[in-house]
């Protein structure tokens, strides 16, 4: 009932994250196609402004080329002809002289703040002939351009033009809106980052609750099975026939001893993790040989072993094994990742224990020909609960706390611990001991 409730909670809570990042997902991405809209529509809008600028200036340029040819110094230069107007036109332009217009064009554009490089020419319409200007191999862009005016005050109203051509209109825009553009990019970026740091959180809590979920189903697996076995055992000894045998009683006896010792090793195992997380754990440091706790562990491990007809080989060639290390947890360590070797392996055990050492300590290789692991699960089976297989598969007893335990105590000595398996085809474990355990640990 307690686990039915549990699963129920878990999927209520899992489905509430889905909907919870399918919902803030939209809402993003409809932040972000509005910001892109709004910037879409600014730089339309400069856009349009640059344009009227440009289309004032234009006029302007064109009252000031009127004002020149209506000036009396101008027309005292030109001597005016009434009776041809393309001469008149002729010594107008020569009168004016292009360094002149060219001063008029520059001038009105940077009043009007447009001081970016542009090219411009004064040409005949009908045949695309520039009588002066500016425009450096850019003729064809001129006559093309959005930006042009009739030059009626130099002679026919359709036949001259000025044109203006910019080439860096887009670039300029985007300079002038840069600073604009740069702190919405910025603020979508810190909106992005939120969010992935949010659906990030999410997904570890939704992780992290699968692995409470298969923690707790696994426990109450582990801790049902022998209260089981003791409250069976407990009540066949209440019965007359089994307590007049003194046999039977010691055989019940024994059981529930051995069952009772076993639960009180489980609970012992998560009171080691909650030990080992608050940090508070001193290590009782002291000379170990590291052959000789191999050898004594290893013979007391084949005999549990034996009844799968598994074996061990002890391959011990470091030339120097004498650490300094807490007795205690570095013999939990090496008999956790024993006991690993074996679970895991589904056919007859066989599992080789060798060591090797440097200058700076000795290293501890377990070796198996088990099932092996997934290289994808390599970086996580140290983690607090982590199982590979997990919810109610209980093929391969445990909390999913053995590794975690290890790399802990292994790390707390100064040392670190490395894995090496192929799925199908077996596991390594190296635990790296250094000969001297570092200083705040002793």
């Amino acid at each position: 009932m307690w686990k039915g409730f549990l699963n129920n909670f878990y999927a209520v809570k899992q489905n509430t994250i889905s909907v919870t990042v399918i919902i803030t997902s939209l809402a993003l991405l409809g932040v972000i196609i509005t910001q892109l809209f709004w910037a879409n529509n600014a730089i339309q809008l400069r856009n349009e402004q640059f344009d009227q600028h440009i289309d004032l200036g234009l006029n302007k340029i064109v009252n000031q080329l009127l004002t020149l040819q209506n000036d009396p110094v101008l027309l005292e230069r030109f001597k005016y002809d009434n009776k041809n107007d393309f001469t008149n036109h002729i010594k107008f332009i020569h009168s004016v002289q292009p360094q002149l217009i060219d001063s008029i064009i520059k001038s009105e554009f940077q009043n009007l703040g447009q001081e970016n490089t542009f090219y411009y020419g004064i040409y005949e319409k009908d045949k695309g002939a520039f009588l002066l200007g500016r425009y450096e191999g850019n003729e064809g862009q001129i006559l093309a351009s959005k930006f042009n005016i009739m030059v009626s005050c130099i002679f026919q109203p359709e036949t001259y033009w000025l044109g203006v051509y910019f080439p860096f209109q887009t670039s300029y825009i985007f300079k002038k809106m840069q600073r604009y553009i740069l702190l919405s990019a910025f603020f979508i970026l810190i909106i992005i980052g939120s969010f992935w740091f949010v659906i990030y959180s999410l997904l570890k809590q939704k992780k992290l609750s699968e692995i409470k979920a298969d923690f707790v189903n696994n426990m109450t697996h582990e801790f049902k099975t022998p209260i089981s076995t003791i409250s069976v055992a407990s009540e066949m000894l209440f019965k007359e026939h089994i307590f007049e045998n003194k046999e039977l009683v010691n055989k019940y006896a024994r059981v529930i001893f051995d069952e009772n010792t076993r639960l009180k090793d489980q609970v012992e195992k998560v009171l080691q993790v909650a030990t080992l997380e608050k940090g508070d754990f001193k290590l009782n440091l002291q000379s170990v040989n590291v052959h000789e706790l191999l050898e004594e562990l290893i013979s007391n491990f084949e005999v549990a072993i034996s009844q799968r007809k598994g074996k061990v080989f002890s391959r011990l060639h470091a030339t120097e094994y004498i650490i300094l290390a807490d007795k205690n947890h570095f013999t939990n360590v090496i008999l956790n990742i024993l006991d690993n070797a074996n679970k895991y392996s589904t056919t007859k055990p066989e599992i080789t224990v060798s060591t090797r050492s440097n200058k700076k300590g000795v290293t501890i290789s377990v070796e198996d020909k088990g099932i092996g692991m997934a290289h994808e699960h390599q970086g996580d089976i140290f983690k607090k609960f982590h199982r590979i297989a997990t919810g109610n598969i209980h093929d391969v007893k445990g909390f999913g706390i053995g590794l975690y335990y290890v790399k802990t105590i292994v790390e707390a000595h100064g040392g670190n611990l490395k894995v090496g398996s192929e799925l199908g085809k077996g596991s390594r474990f190296d635990v790296f001991s250094p000969f001297k355990a570092y200083p705040d640990n002793s």
